[in-house]
């Protein structure tokens, strides 16, 4: 009996291990996660944020709502987490425009850098360059060329003003020594479609949406974008637009993070990265990004931090520099 007593409590502290840890740490677990995600529904945004909080959900043993809250490029529901409680219960899914914003909006109600804890960089994907195959050109060279001999009669679509898509377009006019017109959209779909049917000339638009259309002729891919080949995009094939001459800074990936808000302890932050680390990193949930075009990340928060300053910084230079605007 006293052995069948031992394993039982064992067992139970084997099981209690996670939670017991956050208890420990004063992380209290009597009440749901709310994870915010300041997108519409339906989306990649969207996608991301419901397997994580499945995945997180079963590893905390407590429900993780997802909360759309979408409107102003990501502004409104950030907002909302960055004036919770710091309790680790609110959270919010970052994205690449939380970088972007600050560029351009001057009425944010939040500070990017001051009003958010970091969690985790959760994933990067890197974008694809595709042109309309009317484009007469095989390369990023080819490509330069063709737009200093025609200044300006290029054109570049985006899948929003003020975007990563859009920076894409104006840090490589910059690098390039080109000039392009930007013809800006409201969202992925109109801008694929757009390119697709022969209305625009590019556009840096995500893999998972821009190779199946490579595959089947209607665009063709120049490069990826970020500072390396990616094994995700045609098996590495494509060469990565900082393998180029005068190219090499280029780096624009877009990138998916975990924050909330100003003031949660440091030990539960640390905790937090911890479980959601290893919820991305398991097999089956690392596959299903993997194959939605993510590369897993999974970092500390002082390391995502110092990651989302590193952007905020980057993407002020280029928008100083380019004189870009929202349309």
């Amino acid at each position: 009996m006293r052995v069948i007593r031992f394993s039982a409590v064992l067992g139970a502290a084997v099981f209690m291990f996670g939670t017991g840890a956050l208890k420990a740490q004063g992380f209290p677990l009597d009440k749901p996660f709310r994870l915010v995600v300041p997108y519409p529904a339906g989306g990649s945004a969207d996608a991301l944020g419901r397997l994580i909080a499945n995945s997180l959900s079963t590893r905390l043993g407590k429900p993780v709502v997802v909360d759309n809250v979408a409107g102003a490029s990501g502004n409104i529901g950030t907002n909302q987490v960055a004036r919770a409680a710091p309790d680790g219960h609110t959270l919010v899914l970052a994205a690449t425009p939380l970088s972007t914003n600050p560029s351009f909006y001057k009425d944010i109600p939040f500070d990017v850098l001051k009003d958010l804890s970091a969690i985790t960089h959760l994933t990067r994907q890197a974008f694809v360059l595709v042109l309309h195959p009317s484009v007469p050109a095989a390369t990023v060279p080819e490509l330069i060329a063709l737009a200093k001999a025609q200044p300006g009669k290029l054109t570049y679509a985006s899948h929003s003003a003020g975007g990563a898509t859009h920076l894409a377009g104006e840090l490589f006019k910059i690098l390039a020594g080109i000039d392009m017109l930007h013809v800006p959209y409201k969202g992925q779909a109109p801008a694929s479609a757009d390119l697709v049917g022969g209305r625009v000339s590019m556009l840096f638009d995500s893999a998972s949406t821009a190779m199946p259309q490579v595959a089947a002729g209607r665009l063709k891919a120049l490069a990826t974008t970020g500072p390396n080949r990616t094994p995700l995009v045609a098996n590495g094939s494509l060469p990565a637009m900082a393998e180029l001459k005068g190219m090499e800074s280029f780096n624009v990936i877009a990138w998916y993070g975990i924050m909330g808000p100003a003031g949660i302890p440091a030990p539960v932050q640390e905790r937090l990265a911890s479980e959601i680390n290893a919820a991305v990193r398991a097999p089956d949930l690392t596959q299903k990004l993997n194959g939605m075009g993510f590369e897993v990340v999974g970092t500390t928060p002082k390391e995502f931090s110092a990651h989302v300053r590193s952007e905020v910084e980057k993407w002020a230079r280029v928008v100083a520099q380019s004189g870009a605007k929202l349309e």
